[in-house]
């Protein structure tokens, strides 16, 4: 397979990269550990090099998933669970990989465990200037 960065200079911009406290702690909660595992591995090779060829079955073998890469075995379902988290995205025999992650979005940090929204709020990328401002209390009215 070839695999190449998946570019999106925002994320990469503010994101958490392979090894990351949030990648450890709070992606690794949605992703699952073999696609988390899959993903550091494949985010640096993509960040290091513009495109490789990888052995699916060595790389499979190497994170403990096996050899097989039917369309069910357990390489072919992380791959899948890594463009599903949008970690990913695939056509045909390349693969684009995210070299950062963005913060898990709300909708997935909402069933994340407690442990993992504590360490999302200490350690998620905060913009310089929120997108939308915080209401602010004023008197018995509602200010932006």
């Amino acid at each position: 397979m070839m695999v190449i960065a998946y570019p999106d200079p925002l994320v990469e911009a503010h994101g958490h990269r392979p090894g990351s406290p949030y990648v450890e702690r709070v992606w690794l909660s949605a992703l699952g550990p073999a696609s988390t595992w899959l993903w550091t591995r494949l985010a640096r090779v993509a960040a290091n090099q513009p495109s490789v060829v990888i052995d699916m079955a060595d790389l499979a073998a190497s994170l403990g998933l096996g050899t097989e890469l039917g369309p069910n075995s357990t390489i072919s379902r992380t791959l899948s669970r890594m463009v599903w988290f949008d970690a990913a995205r695939r056509a045909g025999d390349t693969l684009a990989v995210r070299t950062a992650l963005a913060d898990l979005p709300a909708r997935r940090l909402a069933r994340a465990p407690a442990s993992a929204r504590i360490a999302h709020h200490h350690l998620a990328a905060r913009p310089a200037f929120p997108s939308t401002p915080e209401p602010v209390q004023i008197n018995d009215a509602v200010a932006l």
